[in-house]
C-alpha cells in the first residue's frame, strides 16, 4: 500500500502474489519500491490514509502530531511521545479474492501483503503504543481472537472521517474506547479536502455503487458524489505534489453525478475537462467503470475518449471493471442490477459490446471473472468459457478469481471457493484466461513497468519470467486438468499462520 508501483498500469496487483516466485529483492525492486519520503514522512500515500490524515488535521490535531510513514521509517519517526500507530490496508491477512486465488494455485509461500502486515505487527514500536487497524480489510481482524494474536488494541470498521478523530482524541485523553469502533456514513460535504498527495494521483469522486451485487461490499454504501470543486481541489493537491497522472476514483466513474440507471454527462464531462486543465496534468484514468453504463451510453464513452486522448500522455485509457460471469442465471441470482436497465439474459451481449466499444476507443481494461459463486453449475462455467471465446482479441486483461466470502457482503455466510472444489470446466476457464492475458500482457508490457532504464529492464525480466511460467500452465488447464506440478497435498498458505 506504500508504493507507486513504478507508475505501471495495474501493477499494484502484484502485491497480491505469493512470495517465492522471485527473490524478494528483485520482486520489490521491479514492482513495488517504497514511496519517496522526506525526513521519514511519506510524500505519497494511499487514498484512505490521506483522507484520515486530513480528518485528523481538520479535527484540530496539528501537522506536528500526525505523520504518514512507510513501515521502513517507523523506528525513526515513532518516538517516546508517540501514543497511537494506526494501520490501513486492503488485505491484511491475504484472504481477499485476488490474493487467495493466486496463493491457492501457486503454493510457493505466503502472500506478500500478509507477510508485510505480520512483519509490521512484529515491529518493536507496536508493543509500546496503542494500535488501531482500519481500511477495507479491517473486517478480517475484527474478532477478539485475531486482535489478541496480532496485538491490536482497536479495529475500526467502515468510513472513518467522523469517528476516527473522535476515537483518537478519546484514547489520548485516557477515556474508554471500545475494541471495535463502528464508523458512520459521512455526507460528502464533510469529507475533508486532501492536504498531501495520494499514490498514483488517485482522487475520490464518489462513494457507494448502487448496483447491489451480493458478493461485493462497496454496494452496501449509499451512492454519493463529491462536488466538482472538492474534486478539483484534490486534483490540484496531487498535481502540486508532482503527479502528472490523475486517477478519478468511483465504483463507476461513468455514473458520476447521476445514478446507475441515469448517468449525468452534464456533470461528468465538465469534471474531466476541468481535471485536464489543472496545470501539470498530462494523463487521466478512471479507477472503475460498469460495463452496463458503457453499453447503454456509448456516445458518452465516445465523447469522453475523444477528449482524454488529446492529453499529452494518453496512449490508452486505463480502467478496471467487473465481468464476473458469462452466465445470465448467476447474474439473476446474485447481481440483477449489474446489467440494468437491461435484464440478466442480456449480460453476455453487454460484456461483448461494451468491451468492443472500449477497445475501439483505446481503453485498456482489467476485468474480474469470479468462479464458484453460490449456486454455480457446470452450465454456468461453460457460459463463461463461451464468453472468453467471444472477447478474444479485445484489449482486456481478464483476472480470474475464486469467490471469497467477505464481510459484510450479503453472501458472507456462504463458503469460499477453493482449488479443491474445481471441476475440469473451471480449470479450462482458468486456462483460457491465462492464455488470453499472456497475449495481451505482451502487447502492453511497455505500459506495465516504469522507471529508469535499469528498473524497466528489471521489471520486464520479472514480468517475462512470470508470463513464461503462466504459459507453462495453459496446455494442461485447457484440457481440464490442473498443472502437472500442482498438488493439493502440498502445503496451502490460504489460512494465515498466526
Amino acid at each position: 500500500m506504500m508504493s507507486q508501483y513504478r507508475g505501471g498500469i495495474f501493477t499494484g496487483f502484484t502485491m497480491c502474489a505469493p512470495s517465492g516466485l522471485l527473490p524478494d529483492w528483485i520482486f520489490f525492486q521491479a514492482f513495488g519500491p517504497p514511496v519517496p519520503r522526506k525526513g521519514g514522512v511519506a510524500l505519497f500515500a494511499d487514498g484512505g490514509i490521506r483522507s484520515i490524515e486530513a480528518s485528523l488535521l481538520k479535527y484540530g490535531f496539528s501537522e506536528d502530531e500526525v505523520a504518514v510513514v512507510h513501515p521502513r521509517d517507523l523506528s525513526r519517526i515513532a518516538g517516546k511521545e508517540t501514543r497511537i500507530v494506526s494501520i490501513s490496508g486492503h488485505d491484511f491477512l491475504g484472504i481477499n479474492p485476488p490474493t487467495s486465488t493466486f496463493t491457492d494455485f501457486i503454493r510457493t509461500g505466503p502472500p506478500y501483503n500478509r507477510m508485510k502486515f505480520f512483519e509490521l505487527m512484529h515491529h518493536p514500536v507496536m508493543s509500546r503504543v496503542t494500535t488501531v487497524a482500519g481500511g477495507k480489510s479491517a473486517w478480517q481482524v475484527a474478532s477478539p481472537y485475531m486482535m489478541e494474536r496480532l496485538h491490536l488494541d482497536h479495529v475500526h470498521l467502515g468510513e472513518g472521517e467522523r469517528t476516527v478523530p473522535r476515537a483518537f482524541a478519546a484514547i489520548l485523553a485516557g477515556e474508554e474506547v471500545p475494541p471495535i469502533i463502528t464508523g458512520e456514513e459521512v455526507p460528502v460535504e464533510e469529507i475533508p479536502p486532501l492536504v498531501h498527495p495520494n499514490i498514483r494521483g488517485l482522487v475520490e469522486c464518489s462513494r457507494g455503487c448502487g448496483r447491489g451485487c451480493a458478493f461485493c461490499t462497496p454496494t452496501l454504501q449509499s451512492l454519493r458524489h463529491k462536488s466538482a470543486d472538492q474534486i478539483i481541489h484534490d486534483v490540484t493537491v496531487n498535481a502540486h505534489g508532482g503527479s502528472k497522472s490523475i486517477i478519478l476514483h468511483a465504483e463507476d466513474m461513468l455514473c458520476y453525478g447521476g445514478t446507475p440507471l441515469h448517468p449525468d454527462p452534464e456533470r461528468l464531462l465538465p469534471l474531466v475537462r476541468r481535471t485536464g486543465e489543472v496545470e501539470g496534468i498530462t494523463n487521466i484514468g478512471f479507477s472503475h467503470i460498469a460495463l452496463a453504463t458503457a453499453y447503454h451510453h456509448p456516445h458518452m464513452v465516445e465523447e469522453l475518449s475523444e477528449y482524454l486522448l488529446t492529453l499529452p500522455d494518453m496512449p490508452y485509457i486505463g480502467v478496471q471493471t467487473g465481468i464476473e460471469t458469462g452466465s445470465p442465471q448467476l447474474i439473476a441470482m446474485h447481481m440483477r442490477g449489474k446489467p440494468a436497465p437491461a435484464p440478466p439474459e442480456k449480460w453476455p451481449e453487454i460484456v461483448v459490446e461494451a468491451l468492443g466499444l472500449l477497445h475501439d476507443q483505446n481503453w485498456v481494461i482489467a476485468g474480474t471473472l469470479v468462479s464458484g459463486l453460490p449456486g454455480e453449475t457446470e452450465d454456468d462455467v461453460q457460459a463463461s468459457l463461451e464468453l472468453m471465446d467471444r472477447i478474444r482479441g479485445l484489449r482486456v486483461l481478464v483476472v480470474p478469481l475464486n469467490f471469497v466470502s467477505m464481510n459484510p457482503a450479503r453472501l458472507s455466510d456462504q463458503d469460499s471457493f477453493t482449488a479443491d472444489k474445481m471441476t475440469p470446466a473451471h480449470w479450462q476457464l482458468y486456462g483460457a484466461c491465462i492464455e488470453h492475458d499472456v497475449r495481451i500482457g505482451r502487447e502492453l508490457s511497455h505500459l506495465m513497468v516504469g522507471g529508469n532504464v535499469i528498473t524497466r529492464n528489471l521489471g520486464k525480466f520479472a514480468l517475462n519470467f512470470i508470463m513464461r511460467g503462466a504459459e507453462r500452465y495453459t496446455s494442461a488447464l485447457k484440457e481440464g486438468h490442473p498443472p502437472e506440478d500442482f498438488d493439493l497435498g502440498k502445503r496451502s498458505f490460504l489460512i494465515p499462520d498466526l
